[in-house]
C-alpha cells in the first residue's frame, strides 16, 4: 500500500528546482547593480548619524522656535484631529449600526445600510481628504472630518455586528411584555454591547492617531505637513526629531486605548 504512493522527496526537489528558476528568471532583466551596495555606507550611514541628532529645541518649541512651531504643539494637534475625528466618526456610526443589524430591522433594511457602509469604506482616507481640502480649505478641520466620515464605515459595521451577536434574551423579554422599539434599545440593546461599542471605539483610535499623520501630505492638519517638508528637503535632524515624537505618541495612544480595551471587555 504504501510502496504505491509517490515519493515526495520528488515533489519537493522538482518545486525548489522550478521555485529557483523562477526568481532567477525574474531577476534577468532587473537594474540592479551590486557597484551601489558600496554607497550604502556613505548614503544611509550619514542618514543614521544626522537623524540621531535630535533638534530639543523644535522639539519642544522653545529658543528660537515659538511652542505653536514646535513638535510638542503639533502633536498635541495630530491628536485632537483623531480623537475628535473618532468621537464624531463613533456618533454617527451608531444609527447605522442599529440599521444594519439584521436581527433588529430585517434584511432589507440591513443591506442598504451595509451597501451604505462598504461605499464609505471604498474611499481611501487620503483621497477622502484632498477632497474635504479642496471643500473646506487647508486645515485641521478637514483632517478631522476625514477622520469622522472615513471611521463611520467600519464601526458602523462592527457595530451591527455587535448587535447582531449579543445574547437576544433580555431583547426577547422586553418583546413579550410588550415593550416598543425605543425601550428595546435602551434596556435590551444597549446595556449588552455598550462595551464592545466602546472597545472598537477605542480601537479606531488608535488606528485614526496614525492616519491623522498621513493626512498631512495633503495638508489636512496634524504633524504630517511639517514631517512632509523635512523629507523633502532631505533635512535628516528635522526628520529625525518629528519620527521620535510620532513614536512616543504612538506608542502612548496603544498603551493607553489597550489598557482600556482590557477592562471594557
Amino acid at each position: 500500500m504504501y510502496g504505491k504512493q509517490p515519493k515526495r522527496w520528488i515533489i519537493n526537489t522538482i518545486f525548489v528546482v522550478l521555485l529557483i528558476v523562477v526568481i532567477i528568471f525574474t531577476f534577468s532583466g532587473s537594474t540592479i547593480k551590486l557597484t551601489r551596495l558600496k554607497n550604502l555606507d556613505y548614503t544611509l550611514g550619514d542618514m543614521f548619524r544626522r537623524i540621531i541628532k535630535i533638534q530639543w529645541d523644535f522639539f519642544f518649541g522653545v529658543g528660537d522656535y515659538q511652542f505653536s512651531q514646535g513638535i510638542v504643539h503639533l502633536v498635541l494637534e495630530t491628536f485632537a484631529i483623531g480623537f475628535l475625528g473618532t468621537l464624531f466618526g463613533a456618533i454617527l456610526a451608531i444609527p447605522f449600526g442599529f440599521l444594519g443589524a439584521e436581527s433588529l430591522v430585517g434584511k432589507k433594511v440591513a443591506k442598504i445600510s451595509e451597501v451604505i457602509l462598504l461605499i464609505i469604506r471604498v474611499f481611501p482616507e487620503i483621497i477622502l481628504a484632498i477632497i474635504l481640502v479642496k471643500g473646506f480649505g487647508m486645515n485641521a478641520f478637514s483632517g478631522m472630518l476625514t477622520i469622522g466620515l472615513h471611521s463611520i464605515g467600519m464601526l458602523g459595521k462592527l457595530f451591527s455586528e455587535a448587535i447582531d451577536n449579543m445574547d437576544k434574551s433580555p431583547f426577547e423579554a422586553l418583546d413579550s411584555v410588550g415593550a416598543n422599539v425605543w425601550q428595546k434599545i435602551r434596556y435590551g440593546v444597549l446595556p449588552n454591547i455598550l462595551p464592545d461599542l466602546s472597545s472598537i471605539t477605542l480601537y479606531r483610535l488608535d488606528i485614526n492617531v496614525r492616519a491623522v499623520s498621513i493626512l498631512g501630505l495633503v495638508s489636512a492638519g496634524g504633524i504630517g505637513s511639517i514631517l512632509t517638508i523635512a523629507s523633502s528637503m532631505w533635512s535628516w535632524e528635522l526628520l529625525g526629531t518629528i519620527l521620535l515624537a510620532v513614536i512616543i505618541m504612538v506608542m502612548l495612544v496603544d498603551f493607553i486605548s489597550s489598557s482600556l480595551r482590557k477592562k471594557l471587555v
